[in-house]
């Protein structure tokens, strides 16, 4: 998806996600940030003054939470967006943040070879990507994209990715899509492709899905990811995941 697809969707982003009043969605970005929080706090324990770096941070959803959670001064956090229009709903919401510590929105594009110029020299930043981002990042790119992730963490950071769970597309998916649906406008007859685990729509948003292998095999790493389980039909299922590099 390019640059005007994103500005395009930016105005119904925050009803979709952040504020959606679906069930499902609540409980989700909830388990989400929880999770992503306790990773940040085990890292915050052993290194100190590094940054909280979002990819793909969209309206800003992710680091204003983990922000409100956290009230630790001596991190700083950036949301990094390609999409004007994202990035102008970030920057309406950041001037009447009130927390504790900085919170910076840079326009980037995430997948440029000299991304890394652009933050302080630091080897223990956490850099994360979330709600399937990866997914709308073009297939010849993605590789740059985590390598800009890794560099950006450094040899003592870390690099965490939190994705749709596409071991199990065929009930997920539409669940998911069809509780964004303010965002997304349309789902076709054909918008499921199971085969490649791929959701797409005749409008032009288009979301890639992995599984828990594949993902782990783009990390480079053996560790297990930390599941996002959400409750349907009073039972849970396991809607997502949390990937990290290396051990915490």
């Amino acid at each position: 998806m390019d640059n005007e697809s994103w500005d395009n969707l930016a105005a119904d982003y925050d009803v979709s996600v952040e504020d959606n009043p679906s069930p499902l969605i609540v409980d989700y970005i909830d388990q989400e940030i929880q999770i992503l929080n306790v990773l940040c706090e085990k890292h915050a324990r052993a290194k100190s003054n590094f940054s909280i770096i979002d990819m793909g941070a969209g309206t800003g959803r992710v680091v204003f939470a983990l922000e409100k959670k956290l009230r630790n001064d001596s991190i700083e956090f950036f949301g990094v967006e390609n999409s004007d229009s994202m990035l102008n709903f970030a920057n309406h919401k950041n001037n009447n943040h009130d927390g504790v510590s900085k919170i910076s929105f840079l326009k980037h594009d995430l997948t440029d070879s000299n991304l890394s110029e652009y933050f302080d020299s630091n080897d223990a930043n956490i850099v994360m990507c979330s709600y399937n981002t990866l997914g709308v990042v073009p297939s010849d790119k993605r590789q740059r994209f985590i390598d800009n992730m890794k560099i950006i963490a450094g040899k003592n950071g870390l690099v965490v990715l939190t994705m749709f769970n596409g071991d199990d597309f065929g009930f997920v998916a539409p669940k998911l899509y069809r509780s964004m649906i303010t965002m997304i406008k349309q789902i076709d007859d054909d918008s499921f492709d199971e085969d490649n685990r791929v959701f797409h729509n005749s409008l032009g948003f288009r979301s890639q899905w992995f599984t828990k292998n594949e993902i782990k095999h783009m990390l480079n790493t053996s560790i297990d990811p930390n599941p996002i389980d959400v409750v349907v039909d009073d039972k849970r299922f396991t809607f997502g995941n949390v990937f990290v590099d290396r051990d915490v």
